[in-house]
């Protein structure tokens, strides 16, 4: 069974600047940080880290819309800052937003100075039930699985970090293959 060590600070530093430089919708997004012992393989692909939401009936009980676990075994055999930028921008790679539809006119006011918010959770006081939608997230998430080895986006910004990206690359790059072109080059 794997053993999960809550974060001290090191994945959400580097999830922050990795957020903010890739990822601003993700901004308002509350995100936990976790460790796992160490990484699993899931489809032949090492998984250094992955996204997991919350289910809807813990929803009320965790203050967390997303789990970002990373593999501790992973995250300390790299010293360099890049490959572990390279780790969280993968993982976040995989979280789309949908931008949610009618949550204008959120609060509402119910009866005895109660206010319903966007998500359904009812407040007390006006100005609390104002503070508390800002922090609603405007996005429904959604969480896709890999379905390729390698996301070419976080392959250009941060090249061949892990050894399957490398193969990729040294195939890919073959020498002695003839110049390719795109259909209209000249």
């Amino acid at each position: 069974m794997a053993n999960y060590i809550k974060d001290d600070g090191r994945i959400k530093a580097v999830a922050t600047k990795v957020i903010k430089e890739s990822f601003p919708k993700l901004a308002n997004i509350k995100i936990g940080y976790q460790f796992i012992d160490k990484a699993r393989n899931s489809k032949g692909r090492t998984i250094y880290a992955e996204v997991n939401k919350i289910p809807g009936k813990i929803d009320n009980f965790i203050d967390y819309d997303l789990i970002l676990t990373v593999a501790e075994d992973k995250w300390a055999a790299t010293k360099h800052p890049k490959i572990r930028e390279a780790i969280i921008d993968d993982a976040l790679r995989c979280v789309y937003l949908i931008e949610k539809e009618g949550a204008d006119g959120f609060p509402r006011r119910l009866a005895d100075d109660y206010y319903q918010l966007s998500n359904g959770k009812k407040i007390k006081g006006e100005k609390a039930a104002k503070e508390a939608q800002q922090d609603i997230s405007d996005y429904d998430i959604k969480l896709y699985d890999y379905d390729i080895q390698a996301n070419s986006k976080n392959f250009e910004k941060f090249g061949a970090w892990r050894s399957e990206l490398e193969t990729m690359k040294h195939a890919v790059l073959q020498p002695g293959l003839p110049n390719i072109r795109a259909v209209g080059d000249r």
